[in-house]
């Protein structure tokens, strides 16, 4: 059981986050919204413990893990079940993605362009950056502007669209264009991802930060939710990113991934 829900949990962090799918100043319209409005200044972002709870297709569990990244480097996802135990690993850089299955010895990696042509999923390194730390991003471009996206007012908050080749973005920001919670939506699937912010408690340096990341994913048949709460965040701590993988473990293809989700 618990090899099955690791080889879940793994799976749904690494795709659900890549579905097909800073302080502002006075020429915000021309700037990058995803180094502009990232909303705290950092070199390295640390949860030391995490709990990722997920629920879909009957199935209702929680694990603990742990999360590191080297702003604009590389991210790393621990799972660890048990104190001091890691069963997992997912770890991203700008070029690839890479999950480790200790229980059963074996690895998946993977260029992102290799990962796009065969799931038409529009993954990349800065949009899980931008979701780990509360950002605005455009799935396709890191430098697309304010001025890319159609602005209006929803009450006392502000909402953003963003749209390029039947994909939509849609965030909900308030007046410091903080996300307050997001949607992706495409026209040539059927699949959706929303994700919203809560929990906000401040950061040693004062800073208030969300502390809970709520997903909800879906097919058009198999809705999934997946909730990450951060125990504890730091700030610019010297870290260690390991991406090695033991000589035994063997090398699987996407398509043995996404098989693990049946």
């Amino acid at each position: 059981m618990l090899s099955k829900r690791f080889i879940y949990i793994m799976v749904s962090l690494a795709f659900a986050l890549s579905f097909h799918a800073c302080k502002s100043s006075k020429d915000h319209k021309t700037k990058a919204v995803s180094s502009q409005f990232c909303p705290i200044e950092y070199t390295t972002f640390s949860v030391s413990k995490m709990t990722l709870s997920i629920a879909g297709k009957g199935n209702s569990f929680s694990v603990n893990g742990s999360l590191r990244i080297r702003k604009d480097s590389a991210i790393m996802v621990s799972i660890q079940p048990f104190l001091g135990m890691e069963v997992g690993r997912v770890f991203v850089t700008q070029d690839s993605l890479m999950v480790i299955d200790r229980i059963h010895k074996r690895y998946f990696k993977s260029g992102f362009d290799e990962v796009v042509k065969k799931s038409d999923v529009g993954l990349n390194y800065n949009v899980f950056q931008a979701i780990f730390t509360e950002s605005l991003f455009a799935y396709d471009n890191p430098q697309a502007p304010l001025s890319d996206f159609k602005e209006g007012k929803v009450g006392d908050l502000i909402m953003l669209q963003y749209s390029k080749d039947g994909v939509m973005q849609e965030f909900i920001v308030n007046n410091e264009y903080r996300v307050q919670q997001a949607s992706v939506m495409s026209d040539k699937t059927s699949h959706t991802l929303h994700w919203s912010y809560s929990k906000f408690n401040a950061l040693e340096n004062g800073f208030i930060f969300p502390h809970q990341i709520k997903f909800q994913t879906s097919d058009g048949k198999s809705p999934k939710n997946l909730d990450i709460d951060y125990k504890k965040v730091e700030l610019d701590k010297k870290l260690v990113f390991d991406s090695s993988v033991p000589s035994s473990y063997e090398k699987v293809s996407m398509e043995d991934l996404l098989s693990m989700l049946q």
